[in-house]
């Protein structure tokens, strides 16, 4: 009679240990993480003392200049565009904006970088196992923040917030932020690609300030697609 309390208990114990070792799992899968918060600031907002050393025409052709992450994307990255946008911008215009300046990393590399997944109603910044591009509100002085998260060199996830704190534009328009040129930017940091901050590098996509009405951005440097190609041609 004793043995077989004995046995039901222990068999109550082992289901309630089961039971429970679960969300502790979870748990510690979730926290094994890196959050790494990469922001876009604006030009005239940096606070940043210039040496007045900024090329006075376009040198990106010219200039090899890079700096990598210390983490990267082992496989193609399925992203996903929320276009919900206040500035009656079209969702068709704006998903194919977006995944233009995603094209112009993947034309420069033989490795398929990114995959456009389609749109979502998710926004930028959660962890939830889907890669987001998204308008979102943020501090005034930074432009887009991007957010990547890693495991032992590895990325995982990555969302990219456009700041709602400024106008924006599909073409360029002075006054207003230019989507392509700042998605571009944005999505070099997902490619691997860090900032970079000396005014040499001024007109290099990675360069870590813009502006109003900036577009050329858009277009990939020599120091952009050399860094690139160390991240993804081995």
């Amino acid at each position: 009679m004793k043995a077989t309390v004995i046995r039901k208990i222990v068999f109550l114990l082992i289901i309630v240990i089961s039971v429970t070792s679960v969300p502790l799992l979870s748990s510690a899968k979730q926290d094994d993480a890196s959050l790494t918060i990469i922001e876009l600031v604006l030009d005239e907002e940096s606070g940043s003392i210039k040496v007045n050393a900024i090329p006075p025409t376009d040198n990106s052709g010219s200039n090899p200049d890079y700096k990598l992450l210390s983490y990267r994307w082992d496989t193609t990255a399925k992203y996903y565009v929320n276009p919900s946008n206040k500035y009656s911008l079209s969702t068709s215009k704006v998903v194919d904006t977006i995944k233009m300046s995603g094209d112009a990393w993947d034309d420069k590399t033989s490795f398929s970088v990114f995959s456009y997944g389609g749109t979502t109603t998710k926004s930028a910044g959660k962890r939830d196992d889907y890669n987001v591009v998204s308008w979102g509100s943020y501090k005034k002085g930074v432009i887009a923040v991007t957010y990547l998260w890693s495991i032992s060199g590895h990325m995982i996830e990555t969302d990219t917030t456009l700041n709602t704190f400024y106008k924006w534009s599909l073409s360029g328009e002075s006054g207003k932020m230019d989507v392509q040129n700042i998605m571009t930017h944005e999505f070099g940091h997902w490619c691997g690609l860090n900032d970079l901050y000396a005014d040499p590098d001024y007109w290099l996509t990675m360069y870590g300030y813009s502006n109003y009405g900036v577009t050329y951005q858009r277009n990939l440097g020599l120091g952009d697609i050399m860094g690139l190609q160390a991240v993804y041609v081995k």
